[in-house]
């Protein structure tokens, strides 16, 4: 195994593990009543974010959706400023203003379009459509979820994306439930990148999107497709939310316990420690050694986050309108 390739695997298992801490912390916070803004955990999804972050440009553009804290970390974005955007406070990377569902980053080229779904598609297509005409070979990818695929813009946007042949990369994360809907059951399908065919472009689905390798390896197939000019194309991954919707409800009313017992087994952050142990491309405690100082660093950006200051009311219409 060459060293580049385990120090990639090791920066996968740390996203991972940082992300599932990140968003257990988000619970805590919840359940103790500390202020929050719209908060959708990730847990059980880890493997989605890491994996496919990890295989594009620094100027390609990438717009996550809701529930997409290990996608931010894995792009860079700062571990302090994220927690406190996502409380909600001043010295958050938006200031306080976006929290989670519109959490933007330029430095990064990421913008979170999670409050409404039809921008999932219709935002990233824009900047798809800028790509196309300077010619710089960089794409723009747009991820949604299961559910939001059956809503009319995604329809427009892939069709204008295969029409004007642009580089649009569209990332479906599928953890089966749109909120408490069964994909299944409201689309008749078993795979949604067979939606595809419709518009005369290729769909590849990764079954187990909890192999984070697994997931890297299609999404970089997936890039090289659509930077070289072929045009659009749709990445289906499938995962698993294992918990509910948002915190105020565990999803076990509407998800068959057969089912969810299976995916906990298939927990992306379990999978991948036992891989590397397994294959002795690292030890228990040089991964235990990571866990130690992720959690370190995500106790400091807790304690930053709730120490800053709450957004000042006297600057609540700064930066509404570009001032130039």
């Amino acid at each position: 195994m060459a060293s580049s390739a385990l120090s990639l695997q090791l920066e996968f298992y740390e996203n991972m593990y940082k992300s599932r801490r990140f968003d257990e912390r988000l619970w805590d916070a919840y359940t103790s009543g500390k202020p929050l803004g719209m908060t959708h955990l990730g847990i059980g999804e880890e493997a989605v974010g890491t994996g496919t972050m990890k295989a594009f440009r620094p100027e390609d553009i990438v717009c996550p959706h809701h529930r997409s804290h290990a996608h931010q970390l894995m792009r860079g974005c700062d571990l302090k400023s994220l927690l406190s955007e996502t409380l909600l406070k001043a010295t958050g990377v938006c200031k306080g203003k976006a929290g989670e569902a519109h959490f933007m980053d330029v430095s990064k080229n990421l913008y979170v379009l999670g409050g409404t779904l039809g921008p999932c598609f219709t935002v990233p297509l824009g900047f798809a459509y800028n790509f196309k005409h300077e010619g710089k070979g960089n794409i723009a990818v747009a991820y949604s979820g299961d559910g939001c695929t059956c809503e009319g813009p995604f329809y427009e946007a892939m069709n204008m994306a295969t029409a004007f042949k642009l580089p649009l990369l569209m990332i479906i994360q599928n953890n089966f439930f749109a909120i408490s809907e069964d994909f299944r059951k409201m689309t008749g399908l078993q795979s949604l990148s067979t939606r595809a065919a419709g518009f005369g472009i290729p769909g590849v689905t990764v079954e187990n999107g909890n192999d984070v390798e697994a997931v890297y390896n299609a999404t970089k197939s997936a890039v090289d497709y659509v930077r070289a000019g072929n045009g659009p194309m749709i990445l289906e991954i499938k995962t698993w939310r294992q918990m509910g919707h948002a915190p105020n409800e565990a999803g076990t009313k509407y998800k068959d316990p057969d089912e969810q017992a299976m995916w906990m087994k298939r927990d992306p952050i379990k999978l991948f420690r036992a891989y590397l142990t397994r294959h002795k491309l690292a030890t228990r405690q040089e991964l235990d050694d990571i866990e130690a100082a992720a959690a370190k660093k995500m106790e400091a950006a807790v304690e930053f986050a709730m120490n800053s200051p709450e957004p000042d009311p006297a600057h609540v219409l700064d930066d509404v309108f570009y001032e130039g």
